[in-house]
């Protein structure tokens, strides 16, 4: 397009120069411009000239193109497809067979024969001897002695006389005066004022435009080839294996056996009788006729106590125990496996691509719109004011004091003082002492003891015994194989298959008008 229009510029540039040079008078000599202005002719300027300018023209030309178009074509095809099928086939299996049978077995027991003796058991007691014996016990007594005097307290005291005298006080008081009276108030109220009007709005919508064409699309698929093999595979058969060990087990008893303990030694706080005693004896004013209580400590044995006590007897017992265990073989045997690997087909087919283009298309929607504007209007209102003043009043107002003074007085009281000394007194008091000793005295007492002895005894038990053989059946099973089978199929392909159209184009050429004009324009 750049290089259209420079050429165009040259073009139009040498028919403007042709044109000049044909219009131009014959020139003159002007001696290479050094003579004066009055002997020089005048200059040469040509008075109208012709422009010339590119227009373009559009002209319809018919062009051939080529359109390739697919067709579906049906085809006939062998395919290679796998029916399934069962087939019996035989094998062998290892079938356990367990077998039990009893065997006797002696061993030996130990019975208990149990026994009961008397046994005596000496001990030694001691047995507590007591004796009582009077004694006397002195004591002083401090006696209190009350005395009772009366004594004179002097003190002096204070008492209030009360005076009432009357009095003035004068003060002044602040008393508001009120006076109400009527004012205006001018404000400014804004009221609106409503006003519709009517406009448009434009906007464009982007329409869509579909079309539809058919595209070519490759795509490849996995096809399944099957093929089958023999695979080892490995199987596991459990052996029995059977095992004797020996085993302890403790059938011990519990006896029970009595004992016999004598009791523990106490010390006791007892009473001790004591002689009664008269008024007379003690030597006192008055007769108490009491009893005196004396404690004294003794020792003292506790009766003796049936122990009880629960024994273990051991008695161990071995025996023999049969065990069965299965031990894993491994075994191999032979397996059809079918195996599938897919291949790579490519296929072609016509898939109708639709395109969606968006054209702009304007529209008018009109609306209203619907103005407020507030216009200031002004407004009196009348106000009631209050105001106040305050105007000095003088009161006078009567009041009471009361006046208090204090007067000394003495006085006389008699008050009683009660004064105690104590006296010394002896007491006696008679009272007796109970003393133990003990003696060692020894005694024979009779004690069951029971005896075990252990007799061995001779018993037979009988003993299950497992045994296993494995023992060879033939079964029957169903094995899935895969057949190949050649069976036909039409499967429609698209071939290509190019058309000539042809579509008419407009092309566009830039041709030179000649235009007349004026040469001294501005």
């Amino acid at each position: 397009m750049i290089g259209i229009t420079k050429i165009t510029r040259g073009v139009a540039a040498a028919i403007v120069g042709v044109a000049v040079l044909a219009t131009a008078p014959a020139a003159r000599a002007t001696y290479g411009g050094g003579a004066c202005h009055s002997c020089a002719p005048a200059p040469v300027m040509a008075t109208t000239y012709e422009v010339v300018t590119l227009q373009p023209q559009v002209e319809t030309v018919y062009q051939t193109v080529y359109e390739t178009v697919y067709e579906n074509e049906p085809t006939t095809v062998l395919e290679t497809r796998y029916r399934l099928e069962y087939r019996n086939e035989d094998y062998t299996v290892m079938r356990p067979v367990t077998e039990t049978s009893y065997v006797a077995r002696p061993y030996t027991v130990s019975k208990p024969v149990y026994k009961t003796v008397n046994h005596e058991r000496k001990y030694t007691v001691m047995k507590p001897v007591y004796q009582t014996e009077s004694r006397e016990r002195r004591y002083t007594v401090q006696k209190p002695v009350y005395q009772t005097v009366n004594h004179e307290r002097r003190y002096t005291v204070y008492r209030p006389v009360v005076t009432t005298e009357q009095l003035e006080r004068r003060y002044t008081v602040r008393k508001p005066v009120y006076q109400t009276e009527n004012r205006e108030r001018r404000y400014t109220v804004s009221r609106p004022v409503y006003e519709t009007e009517k406009r448009e709005r434009r906007y464009s919508v982007m329409k869509p435009v579909y079309q539809t064409e058919s595209r070519e699309r490759r795509y490849t698929v996995m096809k399944p080839v099957y093929e089958t093999s023999m695979v080892e595979q490995p199987y596991t058969v459990c052996r029995p294996v059977t095992t004797v060990r020996q085993q302890t087990i403790e059938c011990g008893h519990y006896e029970r056996q009595y004992e016999m303990v004598p009791g523990p030694i106490v010390e006791r706080r007892m009473r001790v009788p004591v002689q009664e005693t008269t008024c007379d004896e003690c030597g006192l004013g008055s007769c108490l006729h009491r009893r005196q209580r004396v404690t004294a400590t003794v020792a003292v044995q506790c009766p003796p106590r049936m122990v009880r006590r629960r024994v273990f007897v051991s008695q161990p017992v071995t025996r023999e125990i049969a065990e069965t265990r299965y031990v894993r073989e491994t075994m191999v045997r032979q397996v059809p496996v079918t195996r599938c690997r897919y291949v790579a087909e490519e296929r072609v087919e016509a898939v109708p691509v639709t395109t969606c283009r968006y054209v702009a298309e304007e529209h008018v929607d009109p609306y209203e719109v619907r103005t407020c504007r507030y216009v200031a209007e002004e407004r009196v209102e009348t106000v009631p004011v209050t105001t106040c003043q305050y105007v000095s009043e003088e009161r006078v107002e009567p009041y009471q004091v009361r006046r208090c003074e204090m007067k000394a007085e003495e006085r006389v009281e008699s008050v009683p003082v009660t004064t105690c000394s104590y006296v010394a007194e002896e007491h006696v008091e008679p009272y007796q002492v109970r003393t133990c000793q003990l003696v060692r005295e020894e005694r024979v007492e009779t004690v069951p003891v029971t005896e075990c002895e252990y007799v061995r005894e001779e018993h037979v038990e009988r003993i299950p015994v497992t045994t296993c053989r494995m023992v060879a059946e033939t079964r029957s099973r169903q094995v899935a194989v895969s057949v190949p089978e050649q069976v036909p199929v039409t499967v429609t392909r698209c071939v290509a298959r190019v058309v000539p159209r042809q579509i008419a184009v407009q092309r566009t050429t830039l041709v030179p008008v000649v235009t007349p004009a004026c040469a001294i324009c501005n």
